[in-house]
């Protein structure tokens, strides 16, 4: 009877073992799956491996893991990994694998060998890490880091530019007073004093977006702000170009009123500039937003309101659209456009505690979905 207790005792042990180790992987977040050593086929795979590139279930007997990717791009760079770690050696990296949704993501791969007591290998782990946010993350630091930089080195160009500017007009001023009302002159020196004007404009949108300023925060309807904006674009925007406002009405939010109207002016302008010169549509949409909606608000527990502001113009290509918020940057004929229209939006958005971004392909218009927090200034406000 006591040999009987003790097998009993000790055969579910390594059974026991396996089901709760399983079970413990099933907890990770990254994929994990277990390779055969020979062949690479899927031995196992941890519930975050089955829910990004589909589980054993849906996959043929002895499916091998280089066979899920392209075999000449990601499935290239899996083959070299998997022979490394065949020879004994761990292979970690980044790689960008298309999941079971259809969408490329980027991932740290680590691929090591699994060894038995005499050092053998016996199968190769893989663990799969998504540093999508990561990559956003790091993306944005260097973004800021950028335009801080070169706000700081913009407002000290401005104040130099705008004193030479001062000089010029007081000096036509002078001159005007000192030529006859029929003279020639004074016809010169009203297209000098014209183009200083227009000079100082710019340094003004300059300086304003080096200052990053708070302004004067208060608690402002924005729906009815989105409003009073359309309709000054309406009177600007060539006949060719129309506007659809989709709004949830009494959405409150805590902001400064003339930045959030510059936020949209500018967007609104660059739209109707981006379908010229056949015309198309500008559409304004406002919504509450779910807190994981995206951008460096997921998880944020305060809640959102997305604003998303959409065209049919001539779209961006990959190369645009990575330095759109970059100052003084511009595709834009010379004297057409200064470049720092999207930038101050940026400025603005992330001074709101908000978070931008853009979708867009050359010749299917662009998308620019602005998520703010409702309650941003009211904490602001307190805290100081």
């Amino acid at each position: 009877m006591g040999s009987h207790c003790m097998s009993v005792a000790r055969l579910p042990q390594p059974l026991q073992s396996e089901r709760w180790l399983a079970v413990a992987l099933d907890q990770a977040l990254e994929a994990i799956a277990l390779l055969d050593v020979e062949d690479g086929a899927i031995l196992y795979s941890n519930a975050a491996f089955t829910q990004t590139f589909g589980g054993l279930a849906q996959m043929a007997p002895g499916q091998r893991l280089v066979d899920l990717f392209r075999p000449d791009g990601e499935g290239r760079v899996l083959s070299a990994a998997l022979q490394q770690a065949r020879s004994g050696q761990a292979w970690m990296g980044c790689i960008l694998l298309m999941t079971a949704s259809g969408q490329p993501v980027r991932f740290e791969l680590a691929i090591s060998p699994v060894r038995d007591d005499d050092g053998l290998i016996q199968s190769l782990v893989v663990r799969l890490r998504d540093i999508t946010s990561d990559v956003e993350r790091d993306r944005n630091l260097r973004l800021a880091q950028k335009m801080n930089s070169l706000g700081a080195l913009a407002g000290g160009v401005a104040h130099d530019f705008n004193n030479l500017i001062g000089a010029i007009l007081i000096t036509a001023e002078q001159i005007e007073m000192q030529v006859e009302p029929d003279s020639p002159v004074r016809r010169k020196l009203e297209i000098i004093q014209r183009i200083g004007d227009r000079a100082k404009g710019l340094t003004s949108q300059i300086l304003n977006f080096s200052r990053r300023s708070e302004g004067k925060w208060s608690l402002i309807d924005f729906s009815d702000l989105i409003i009073e904006v359309t309709s000054v674009l309406k009177t600007t925007f060539p006949e060719n170009v129309k506007i659809r406002t989709d709004l949830t009405k009494g959405i409150k939010i805590y902001g400064d009123p003339s930045q959030l109207h510059q936020v949209i002016m500018n967007l609104g302008i660059n739209a109707s500039q981006a379908m010229q010169p056949g015309g198309g549509t500008l559409s304004i949409h406002l919504q509450p937003a779910a807190h994981d909606h995206g951008g460096t608000l997921r998880g944020s527990v305060e809640p959102c309101v997305l604003l998303t502001v959409e065209d049919s113009g001539c779209g961006m290509d990959s190369h645009t659209l990575e330095r759109i918020f970059e100052p003084f940057f511009t595709t834009k004929n010379a004297g057409h456009g200064t470049g720092l229209g999207l930038s101050v939006v940026y400025d603005i958005v992330h001074g709101h505690g908000g978070s931008l971004q853009v979708s867009s392909k050359p010749g299917q218009g662009s998308s620019f979905q602005i998520l703010l927090p409702l309650n941003h200034g009211k904490v602001k406000v307190w805290a100081s």
